[in-house]
């Protein structure tokens, strides 16, 4: 059943400013500064438009664009697969090592640190997957914006108290 374009009862309660922050789609678009002017009475000599000039715009960073929208960061691959091989690589690298260094028969001292290293070295490599999903899940609920028209994305910053 499709929905016909008919204005009912609800849209008249609507004020003007909601109005005028609507798309031709029904979506909300952001606020332009020119809706943010102001109109002053100044002793009784007539209305002062003032433009705000402090007014809070976000503005992206690289190419300037208002075209900014926020989002949850989300789940980081990058960060997992980043971790997943630096673990790996250690474990390998640990165990390999420490073969080699048996192999040419080292001191007793020696070997038994040379054992130790090795089973750190296991653990890392057996533990990669689970602590590298973790890591992707770290930090998942920060906001991120984005721009729209050249995609660049930045964390905002916080506000001065």
């Amino acid at each position: 059943m499709q929905r016909d374009s008919r204005t009912t009862s609800n849209q008249a309660n609507r004020s003007a400013s909601a109005q005028a922050n609507r798309t031709g789609s029904g979506q909300t678009r952001a606020a332009s500064p020119q809706a943010n002017r102001t109109v002053s009475q100044a002793g009784g000599m007539g209305g002062q438009v003032n433009t705000a000039k402090n007014v809070n715009v976000v503005v992206c960073r690289k190419c300037k664009s208002q075209q900014v929208v926020a989002n949850k960061r989300g789940y980081s691959f990058a960060n997992m697969f980043k971790t997943l091989g630096i673990m790996i690589f250690i474990g390998i690298l640990a165990v390999g090592l420490t073969s080699l260094a048996l192999m040419y028969s080292v001191s007793d001292s020696a070997s038994s640190i040379l054992q130790i290293f090795a089973v750190l070295g296991g653990i890392s490599f057996f533990l990669a997957l689970p602590v590298s999903i973790l890591v992707g899940l770290a930090g998942r609920s920060e906001i991120v914006n984005g721009c729209m028209s050249c995609g660049y994305k930045w964390r905002p910053s916080k506000k001065k108290k």
